[in-house]
């Protein structure tokens, strides 16, 4: 069945008129700058991989208020299983190699994070995505406060959010299906341009 648009060819002169402004006003309005806007679009990339036989988290140690953090997997998960890159504060990070062996009992910050998804067993999350506080990475949960979460299941996934953060913030994250992978970024002031 083929279709057709019969009103194009004798669209009134109004509806040409409301075209041509809109036309003129929605490149103001894209330029525009709006809260919370990443000038330059400026995007910190951080990755999950492999280097030699060490995994983890790699990339910058700083980010700016309002930046774009992107953080992507690299990993095949079929090989090394999935990861989150959870926001955690820093006393919920497990330090030891005792601690991070048992991160994933009751009243730890591995078992923590999967409730923050609503998981009670092994199964995978329904959503990739945990948002807690403010839009963007901003909030740092613990083993009874959820923080801001992201699930990744394939090779190639990513994930690009504002840092909502305040400047003078140290960011702290891990992975809370391999506790060993911890991580910290420092927020910056804002970019200017």
């Amino acid at each position: 069945m083929k279709l057709t648009n019969s009103r194009r060819a004798g669209a009134p002169a109004s509806l040409t008129a409301l075209i041509a402004l809109i036309a003129l006003v929605l490149p103001g309005l894209a330029a525009a700058e709006t809260p919370g806007a990443n000038p330059g679009g400026q995007v910190t990339t951080l990755e999950i991989k492999m280097e030699g036989k060490k995994m983890g988290f790699f990339g910058p140690k700083t980010v700016h208020e309002g930046e774009e953090l992107r953080i992507v997997n690299a990993t095949m998960p079929s090989m090394v299983g999935p990861h989150t890159f959870s926001l955690v504060t820093k006393g919920s990070l497990p330090k030891t190699g005792k601690q991070r062996k048992e991160c994933f009992t009751p009243g730890k910050i591995c078992m923590g994070i999967a409730k923050w998804y609503g998981l009670k067993g092994e199964e995978l999350p329904k959503e990739p995505l945990v948002e807690a506080g403010t839009e963007g990475w901003d909030t740092m949960g613990t083993v009874t406060k959820k923080g801001d979460s992201f699930f990744f299941s394939k090779k190639g996934q990513s994930i690009e959010q504002v840092v909502s953060a305040k400047a003078g913030t140290t960011l702290y994250f891990m992975c809370a299906v391999h506790a060993f992978m911890q991580g910290s970024i420092k927020v910056l002031p804002p970019m200017t341009e």
